[in-house]
């Protein structure tokens, strides 16, 4: 598995500094967060080859961009981006309504279109089930990839999400099995749907998910991807503030990870 962390967690300053103090983490893989309003260090018209050597200068390695959206021209953009700069995944959630059956429809619908515009950028869509969108659980991330043939299109394994919409995610994992492409990976201190805590309560290891047995179980069906760390709320902290939450994840995932033998 290749452990790395999301930008977002830095979205409070420019992609150059963020990336440095992944880099100072000690991670070796990132995520590059291209969410409007949250944290975008990586625009759509951004120059793919300057922030392919600003990642490379920092002895990095990038293996996913986070796109968070649902708007069929700006997702264009980033996946075509995500292709020049070498990035294999992006991320996305499904949108809708959970629950509604027209809207789980309609969203199926959307991704099996993204799915081709990211198979003709050359690279893979990742869908994250999300507590709230149409595509929120377990069971409605094994419909879409049921009812969408496209290759080009995966799931996002996110522990957080499936447990507040009370899933098991040690459980998901198998059956989800090699329909898992990427990971974003955080605590969470309750495992009920609403938002996933302060960023001290997202740090793997605080809170109420049994992150050991949900790693325990990707290693099971020989999940080989990216674990990105992904945290977010911290748009108001200092820098050194979220650099604490950055490395200490970063400590107690790697220790995780040793143990049961990654």
């Amino acid at each position: 598995m290749k452990l790395g962390m999301n930008t977002v967690i830095f979205g409070m300053t420019d992609l150059d500094t963020a990336l440095q103090h992944v880099a100072y983490a000690g991670y070796e893989n990132v995520e590059l967060s291209a969410i409007a309003g949250m944290a975008e260090h990586v625009a759509p018209d951004a120059d793919a080859a300057q922030v392919r050597e600003l990642v490379a200068s920092h002895g990095l390695t990038a293996t996913a961009m986070e796109a968070a959206t649902n708007d069929r021209e700006r997702l264009g953009k980033l996946l075509v981006l995500a292709g020049q700069i070498g990035i294999g995944i992006v991320n996305i959630g499904s949108g809708g309504a959970a629950g509604e059956e027209d809207s789980t429809k309609a969203a199926i619908e959307l991704m099996r279109d993204f799915a081709k515009m990211a198979g003709d950028a050359g690279v893979l869509l990742a869908v994250k089930p999300h507590v709230g969108q149409a595509i929120y659980n377990g069971a409605t991330g094994l419909r879409l990839m049921e009812e969408v043939d496209e290759s080009a299109i995966g799931l996002n394994f996110d522990p957080s999400h499936l447990a507040r919409a009370d899933d098991d995610p040690a459980q998901v994992a198998p059956r989800w099995g090699d329909k898992i492409i990427t990971s974003h990976f955080r605590d969470c201190p309750v495992r009920v749907p609403g938002p996933p805590g302060t960023p001290e309560q997202q740090i793997p290891g605080r809170g109420a998910l049994d992150l050991p047995a949900i790693l325990g179980a990707l290693k099971s069906i020989n999940y080989s991807g990216p674990i990105n760390l992904e945290v977010i709320g911290t748009s108001e902290y200092s820098l050194p503030r979220a650099m604490v939450v950055a490395a200490e994840s970063r400590g107690y995932l790697r220790r995780v990870l040793q143990e049961i033998g990654v």
